[in-house]
């Protein structure tokens, strides 16, 4: 059925929000859809795909956000799972990040890795798809090296839900079913009667930013099993990846072929052949299917480690996940984690809705994944590309720093067992706002552990092949053992700081058995990874400048081409350094308070630290005044008529906060100017004293109530010549961007200045511009569940605008009861009496029976349980929420130590 769309009028702001949903195809799990019987989705003549044992996982839909911008995949997956099995459409571009894009509707097979919602294309290893005789369609798409097996199919014959993917493969009249455990991939391949019925295990397919490096297959007649491995080459630098394939029918025979560059095609390996190693390699797997139809089911178990032996490492140990499991037992475990993941928050009330939500909270579980194999054993990549430690690449060049790469244990305490689960894939200058705060809710054991996998990045050893003594650091943005070093920031301190200052690292290295000597040891060595990070000479980029100065100057760009093709700064986002960097410093000070308290020398250094973000503020300006731009070189900030000091160039442009790529982060001045998020009352403090250079009976936040106002009133204009309109800029409301993450916190920020009402209509008016229950249903890149996670927060009232900091800001609620297990047998509850799509602002609250007036929670009064009852009405109350307590505290700490170095 098609659903109501979710528009909204309110008129509030003096109607300045524009609200709208995105219109798109049919959903597939409707309010009509009972739990018993249980729900079915018709695949086809004499195919017929069944759920079971689904409460919660049957609203769940894998294809919000595979099309649009969301970048996802359908596929099966556990939560937080090293195998995301999920279906290639074979084309390469930015809509097939992911491997999939809804509105392309064909599909060259199935492979094993895939990113979730990621602005940057890598995995898709192992490459599976069955064929028979029936159709010679093929796909070559990019590259020469593709030249693949491609089936049409039609969406109504394809079927999605939390750990389970089908679809009627059209060409060939095959059925392909995938479930999968956490470390192993299930396959299901329904052929019908045919001369010959195969499936291809490609292992040199490659799209976007990955190539292979080698393919490699042994073929194993005794076992009927398949193992090998694929070496690529991409974003992450080095990735091998493992494998072992078991089949429940027997092989009848497996031919090989290879890209031969010469013949400019692929060609056969010698027959009989049963191991081969080449760059582009796949193995046609062929069963008996001559006389009747036959249903094969294979097993995949992954591992980056190698292939092991006899079930006892690698990737055949990884198998024993399954051992003696059929695809129907693997699918049934999987639901049945997915419903206790799901279930830690229960909602009732709006139907279209909730299936939003359960979809939200299942993208927000797709990151952090499973890095090490059931022994804890992992690959960490130190440094090089590519897989050949001999100083060549694939093509045989030489590289000037050869790959070096260890197999290691997840050992935390270093007693040389393994003794906690490693982790990856941290999309941190995303992630840490909203995907990690509700981890440290509903997962807190999983985010220790996430930590402990951070830390064992930053304290990695090794000799370069100089001799040179090297270090790791904390994550920045990496996956299967790598650092890509994508992004920007040091935001592993905000995740390293909610499970010191929570407790929750605390409780789980309790659980493993640590001594008390013990935990106080990775503690201190996790306050001095993030220390050194944060000092001068580490890796982290420009720290040197930000520790020096207290910000990053912006250099002209020098060179030919159009300035403004991108940026006319070196770094288009100079000035969000010392924001980000600032907030970082707050996360650190935070850390050392909890472990070695607030008279440490350290703790005084990083809370002065955290008010470097006043080093961008600009109290003059010839045109804008009051905003945060970059400085040169000389500490002159960069204004209308500037001229760099070290070219004498001239940039032509008067500086605006709308312009984009001017110096800030994928964003422009109007989304940065509210990126203060650990000390929005300085930042209050800050504005108002400018204001009152211009007005001396300013009233503190008048000036930031008007931002606010303006902020979701004006909009850029796109047809600016001077302004590059990113692809990132999605979901408009005003200049607010929804569709990336550096907005994500501002709807929240008008209860800082005692006007939540606005905050409730903003929150609703982000949600109904970027969300529904549709393939296009999210507006922008859900980079591992953020934009997800976002909406689980909105969903339930209340949202980190600092993520670690233990507050949570009120919003708006959207249904009428959630329920949060936040374990110990408690639960939180939020109810919302009268709410719906229009009654969306807040009447008045109760917290466990008590009149509940501020606009803030604490951890604390989550986890410990209890009840939040709002009234919610159509219209604004301006009275609650108001008062001169009801704000959320002030977090600022320490002193700004660069005051005297500002411009006059």
């Amino acid at each position: 059925m098609k659903f109501r769309k979710s528009v909204l009028s309110v008129a509030v702001l003096a109607g300045m929000l524009s609200l709208a949903g995105c219109d798109d195809e049919t959903i597939y799990i409707t309010e009509e859809v009972p739990v018993t019987p249980e729900p079915t989705i018709n695949m086809g003549a004499n195919a017929l795909v069944t759920f079971k044992d689904m409460d919660l996982t049957r609203y769940v839909n894998p294809f919000i956000g595979t099309g649009n911008l969301g970048n996802t995949y359908p596929g099966a997956t556990t939560p937080h799972g090293m195998v995301q099995l999920s279906p290639n459409n074979g084309s390469n571009g930015w809509e097939y990040i992911s491997g999939y894009y809804y509105h392309d509707a064909r599909v060259i097979g199935f492979s094993h890795t895939h990113l979730s919602g990621a602005g940057a294309g890598d995995l898709n290893d192992i490459l599976v798809m069955p064929i028979n005789t029936r159709s010679d369609y093929m796909l070559n798409e990019g590259a020469s090296t593709l030249n693949v097996e491609a089936s049409r199919f039609q969406h109504k014959n394809e079927a999605a839900t939390a750990g389970y993917y089908a679809v009627w493969l059209d060409d060939y009249d095959i059925k392909a079913e995938l479930t999968a455990s956490d470390r192993v991939g299930v396959h299901r391949y329904t052929f019908p009667q045919d001369e010959k019925s195969e499936i291809i295990v490609n292992l040199g397919f490659k799209i976007n930013w990955d190539y292979t490096a080698e393919s490699h297959f042994e073929w194993d007649k005794e076992t009927n099993t398949l193992s090998g491995h694929r070496f690529s080459d991409g974003w992450a630098p080095s990735q091998k990846e493992f494998f072992v394939m078991e089949f429940d029918k027997p092989i009848k025979n497996i031919r090989f072929e290879y890209y031969d560059k010469d013949a400019k095609g692929y060609v056969p390996a010698a027959e009989g052949t049963t191991v081969f190693t080449k760059q582009y390699a796949r193995a046609y797997v062929e069963f008996d299917t001559s006389a009747s139809g036959l249903t094969v089911e294979a097993k995949l178990a992954l591992s980056n480690t190698g292939i092991g032996a006899d079930s006892a490492s690698g990737a055949s140990l990884n198998m024993t996940e399954v051992a003696g499991k059929n695809f129907d037992q693997v699918r049934k475990a999987t639901t049945a984690q997915w419903e206790k993941e799901l279930g830690k928050i229960r909602v009732e009330g709006d139907i279209e809705y909730k299936q939003t939500f359960y979809s939200a909270l299942y993208h927000s579980l797709l990151g952090q994944t499973i890095h090490s194999d059931l022994d804890g054993r992992y690959r960490q990549v130190m440094q090089g590309r590519g897989a050949y430690p001999d100083g060549t690449n694939a093509n045989g060049e030489t590289v000037s720093d050869p790959l070096i790469d260890k197999v290691r244990t997840a050992d935390a305490n270093k007693d040389g067992r393994a003794d906690f689960v490693r982790y990856d894939t941290f999309s941190l200058w995303d992630t840490y706002r909203s995907v990690q705060p509700l981890s440290s809710i509903i997962e807190p054991d999983r985010l220790a552990d996430v930590v402990l996998s951070m830390l064992s990045y930053a304290e990695e050893t090794w000799v370069d092949h100089n001799g040179i003594t090297k270090h790791g650091r904390l994550p920045e943005w990496t996956f299967k053992g790598n650092e890509t070093g994508m992004m920007m920031g040091m935001h592993s301190t905000p995740v390293i700081a909610d499970v010191l200052t929570k407790g929750s690292l605390e409780k789980r290295m309790v659980d493993l058995g640590f001594t008390a000597e013990e935990r106080a040891d990775i503690k201190e060595r996790l306050i001095d990874a993030m220390i050194k990070d944060a000092r001068k000479d580490s890796a982290v980029d420009s720290i040197n400048e930000y520790v020096t100065k207290g910000y990053k100057s912006a250099k002209l760009r020098v060179g030919d081409g159009d300035l403004w093709a991108h940026s006319p700064f070196e770094s288009s986002w100079t000035a969000s350094y010392s924001l980000e960097y600032a907030y970082n410093d707050w996360t650190i000070a935070q850390a050392i308070k909890a472990v070695k308290g607030e008279d440490a020398p350290e703790y005084k250094e990083f809370a002065d630290r955290s008010n470097n973000w006043m080093a961008q503020f600009d109290f003059n300006g010839k045109k804008y005044k009051g905003w945060f731009k970059a400085r040169d070189t000389h500490g002159n900030f960069i204004d209308a008529d500037w001229v760099d000091p070290d070219t004498g160039k001239a940039v032509g442009k008067d500086w605006r906060p709308d312009m984009f790529n001017y110096a800030f982060t994928e964003s422009n001045g109007w989304q940065y100017s509210f990126s203060v998020q650990h000390d929005i009352h300085g930042l209050i403090d800050l504005m108002t004293e400018f204001d009152q250079t211009l007005d001396s009976t300013a009233q503190r936040g008048e000036l930031f109530a008007e931002r606010l106002d303006e902020y979701w009133s004006t909009y850029p204009d796109r047809n600016a010549g001077d302004n590059q309109f990113p692809i990132f800029n999605t979901g408009n409301v005003g200049q607010h961007v929804q569709g990336n993450e550096p907005d994500h916190h501002v709807p929240y920020l008008y209860n800082y200045v005692g006007q939540p009402w606005k905050g409730q209509a903003a929150i609703a008016a982000a949600t109904n511009i970027c969300y529904d229950n549709t393939p296009d249903g999210i507006c922008g890149n859900d980079d591992f569940g953020t934009m997800s996670s976002w909406f689980v927060f909105r969903a339930i009232g209340f949202y980190p605008v600092s993520a670690s900091s233990g507050v949570y800001e009120i919003g708006t609620p959207m249904f009428d009861k959630a329920t949060i297990n936040v374990g110990n047998g408690k639960t939180f509850n939020v109810e919302a009496e009268n709410v719906s799509r229009e009654n969306i602002f807040i009447q008045s609250a109760t917290f466990n029976g008590k009149t509940f007036d501020r606009t803030y929670l604490t951890h604390d009064e989550i986890m410990n349980g209890g009840t939040l009852a709002f009234v919610m009405g159509k219209e604004p109350n301006k009275s609650w929420g108001t008062g001169q307590d009801s704000t959320p505290p002030d977090l600022g700490v320490g002193q700004f130590l660069h005051s005297a170095e500002m411009p006059n």
